[in-house]
């Protein structure tokens, strides 16, 4: 049988979902489950197979992991794709990765955006864009107010100086 490096009351990061906490565990038809409840007012909760865990939640990052990441935001340009379609789809394949360097690339995205203010002229991101890039930045200064053990609401300017300082 398949050992999971997960235990109930681990804070995760969900790959589609973001921060949660895995709040037990339960055997249906043979399968071991873990049940992993989102961290936000919804609170919906999923059966995640304890033998395919690792690829739908993952630890939460250290610092020296975290660190490592904001070396490589801060190395991220800026990239608008004109093509609307085209960067919707690039938008939604990254953040569906679950993959904490495609997040945050979202997340530099809309820094960038939000630098040039909304009449640069360059790209107009619509109501569909700015909520794929929010909910990335969303989910990763959720996990790294965490791993900083700052409060929600100082993170983003912890993190932006953090990153400045690099």
């Amino acid at each position: 049988m398949y050992m999971s490096d997960f235990s109930v009351n681990d804070e995760v990061i969900h790959c589609r979902e973001g921060l949660s906490t895995i709040i037990g565990s339960k055997e249906m038809n043979g399968k071991e489950y873990f049940l992993v409840q989102v961290n936000r007012i919804s609170g919906e909760t999923f059966y995640v197979p304890v033998d395919s865990a690792d690829n739908i939640i993952r630890h939460i990052m250290n610092v020296k992991e975290a660190d490592e990441l904001l070396k490589l935001v801060k190395k991220i340009g800026k990239d608008f794709n004109t093509n609307t379609k085209q960067r919707r789809d690039a938008y939604k394949k990254r953040l569906s990765s679950g993959d904490v360097k495609d997040i945050a690339y979202l997340y530099r995205q809309l820094f960038f955006y939000n630098k040039l203010g909304e009449d640069n002229g360059e790209i107009k991101l619509g109501p569909v864009d700015l909520d794929m890039l929010n909910y990335a930045k969303n989910m990763l200064l959720d996990e790294l107010a965490i791993t900083y053990k700052q409060s929600r609401e100082s993170v983003e300017k912890y993190v932006e100086e953090k990153i400045s300082s690099l």
